[in-house]
């Protein structure tokens, strides 16, 4: 059985937004195949964006789509814009096997994100300036200064890279890609896992919630990472994100994930009602570490339960929960 997986970047960025997460990913697969957004690969010295246009991209991911229709089985990995263009990729393939889509973008932009990156990372190194356990204590220091580095490679990628090329037509094409991708959703029905991280800059929660209930898929995985931000696929700790991914990539259980020491990790399996229902049924599996002087401890918290408004009520409840706890 052949197994082949589809890579689809982002935004104004490139196919090696793949480098770091493709070595964890390349043993499971026969072929992979890497799609470029059209204009964004540089010709020359720089991006030609002219070449990036609505039409463009959906005619490019068909021509992608035709070399793999022969393998037996193909997975789907988008990030951002990826992330939607995957939904029209989950769509068309007649073979697709399983689809991750990374911070995909059908909401956007975020406005609630300023200041929370330092707030988390003065909260880790306060725990971890207390903790009695040192292990768990080096565990802290080091997610807090991941964070730190996260957030200042970010922005440095962020005015290199990506303000340059922030045009009227490069906006306006990337709003017409994600309206597009938008309509594909519900026939998007293969095994869905979504993740996002808590200090994304760009996509808020919403997103997610909407890839929830407009996607056909009657089970989805929601992952969050309480430290991670938009560029998870290659900043942050994606050894973690790796983990996680080939677990469910191979039909594992993403509830019962062994996770490292000190680590915090929210995973959510949504299962929707059937047609026309709107009950949703959500078991939660929730690590992390929490207290303050020498009652700093990690925990692990599971529940299930049941919705009857599609799954509002659910996304309101972490909203909440994730404003009260922003310094």
């Amino acid at each position: 059985m052949s197994k082949a997986l589809l890579l689809i970047h982002g935004f104004l960025t490139g196919a090696d937004d793949w480098d770091v997460l493709l070595p964890y990913l390349k043993p499971l697969y026969d072929k992979i195949e890497v799609f470029r957004q059209p204009g964004h690969e540089r010709a020359g010295d720089k991006p030609h964006y002219k070449d990036f246009t609505e039409p463009a991209v959906y005619a490019a991911m068909d021509v992608a789509l035709d070399k793999l229709a022969d393998c037996d089985r193909v997975d789907v990995l988008g990030h951002s814009m990826g992330g939607g263009v995957a939904a029209y990729a989950c769509a068309k393939l007649k073979n697709v096997g399983r689809a991750v889509m990374y911070a995909p973008a059908f909401k956007y932009p975020r406005t609630d994100i300023l200041l929370k990156q330092n707030a988390v990372a003065k909260k880790l190194g306060a725990m971890a300036k207390s903790c009695p356990d040192e292990a768990l204590a080096a565990a802290l220091e080091k997610r807090a200064d991941c964070v730190r580095d996260t957030f200042d490679a970010a922005m440095q990628i962020f005015f290199r890279r990506l303000l340059p090329h922030w045009s009227l037509h490069n906006t306006m094409t990337f709003m017409r890609v994600m309206a597009e991708a938008r309509k594909y959703l519900p026939a998007v029905t293969c095994p869905l896992c979504v993740v996002w991280g808590d200090l994304d800059e760009l996509i808020p929660l919403s997103s997610v919630k909407q890839v929830t209930e407009e996607s056909g898929t009657k089970e989805i995985y929601f992952l969050r990472y309480p430290d991670d931000d938009h560029a998870l696929i290659y900043l942050g700790n994606v050894p973690r994100l790796a983990r996680d991914t080939l677990c469910f990539l191979g039909g594992g259980d993403l509830l019962e994930t062994e996770s490292d020491k000190g680590e915090e990790r929210a995973c959510y399996r949504i299962v929707k009602g059937d047609a026309g229902s709107r009950f949703v049924t959500v078991t939660a599996d929730v690590r992390g570490v929490s207290g303050s002087g020498r009652d700093v401890k990690e925990y692990r918290r599971t529940n299930t339960a049941t919705y009857t408004d599609g799954g509002a009520e659910f996304f309101r409840r972490i909203a909440e929960a994730d404003a009260a706890t922003t310094v």
